[in-house]
Formats: structure tokens, C-alpha cells, sequence
């Protein structure tokens, strides 16, 4: 296995397993949702109190309402994390003369960046991957929900921003790779 994949394996099992470990809950009674965060996969947590629930600004207790496992955004947010290692090992696969790509080349470092970014998260609770919200767009704009216009021009919009900084970052590694090497451009 070639360094880059090497770097790529070890990063993504850590974020695999983090929110294998770590998956979203949420307390509901039927039709009220409310997101409790992320909890230890074995250890469910607790529901929490409501305040102004019923009629009148009475506050509801916490045994009136049942925790539930978000399975559709761990899931979700599981299949993102592979599917982007998988297109980054596809990147980095090493050729039939035993080298690889490097990211000191432009053209791999901004393919490396935009899936570096379809990575990165968009929301926190619960956790959504903007290669999962990029999944979401032609749903969104084929429906026609009210929001469809933001839904889809969101999506183009952030990934430029999250893959330009990306860029910039690696970009900044890599010459500073190249400035402590002599000004040699290796394979980093």
C-alpha cells in the first residue's frame, strides 16, 4: 500500500469509527423530534424534559417521550465517509509502473480537494456530510418544495468554498513540503 492510501486508511478509520461509536439519537412521541445529539452506540441516553409542549406552556416530562436511534443519518453519514475513501484509494491506486499519484500535482490536488470536501460537514445535529446533502439536491429540486431554489444553489456554493479551502491548504502543505526539501518537488 502506497503512503497516500496509507494516510487516507488511517484518517477515515478513525472518522468511520468515531461515528460508528458515536451515532445520533433523538426523542420523539409520535410526531415531535427532538435531537439529542450523539451518544456512545451502546449506552442509549436519556430523554430530556420539554418545556411549553402542551396546551397552556406546561412542560413535559421526560417519561413522556422514548429514544430512538437516528439509524437514516448514521447510516447516511456511514455510506458518505466510505464512498469518499473509496474514490480517494481509486485516486491514489497505484500504476502498472509502481507509482502513484502525488499530490503536488495541481489537477490530483483539486480532485483531492473537492472529495476532501464532500466529506467535511454542513450540519452538526445530526451530523450531515455535504456528499450526503449533494445526494439530497436533485430530490430537492424535482420536488419543488418551497425551499427548492436555496436547496439547489446551496449545494454547488458550498462545495466551491469547502474545496477551495481544502486547496489552499494542501496547496500551502505542499510548499512548504518543497521549501524544507530543498525546493524539490517529491511525491507527497
Amino acid at each position: 500500500m502506497n503512503p497516500p492510501k496509507k494516510m487516507i486508511l488511517s484518517i477515515s478509520s478513525i472518522a468511520f469509527l468515531g461515528v460508528f461509536l458515536f451515532p445520533p439519537w433523538y426523542e420523539t412521541n409520535g410526531q415531535y423530534v427532538k435531537q439529542l445529539g450523539r451518544h456512545l452506540l451502546f449506552s442509549r441516553p436519556d430523554a430530556e424534559p420539554v418545556e411549553c409542549y402542551f396546551v397552556g406552556c406546561v412542560t413535559a416530562p421526560a417519561s413522556y417521550f422514548h429514544v430512538v436511534l437516528n439509524w437514516r443519518s448514521w447510516v447516511e453519514t456511514l455510506s458518505t465517509i466510505a464512498a469518499v475513501t473509496t474514490a480517494l484509494f481509486l485516486l491514489f491506486r497505484t500504476r502498472r509502473d509502481e507509482t502513484f499519484h502525488s499530490i503536488a500535482n495541481a489537477k490530483t490536488r483539486l480532485l483531492f480537494s473537492v472529495l476532501v470536501a464532500l466529506g467535511l460537514p454542513i450540519s452538526m445535529s445530526p451530523l450531515v456530510l455535504l456528499g450526503t446533502y449533494g445526494l439530497y439536491v436533485p430530490l430537492i429540486f424535482i420536488s419543488g418544495e418551497h425551499n427548492w431554489f436555496w436547496g439547489t444553489v446551496f449545494f454547488p456554493i458550498v462545495l466551491s468554498a469547502y474545496a477551495g479551502a481544502v486547496y489552499l491548504v494542501v496547496t500551502a502543505t505542499v510548499w512548504i513540503a518543497a521549501y524544507k526539501h530543498g525546493g524539490t518537488r517529491s511525491a507527497i
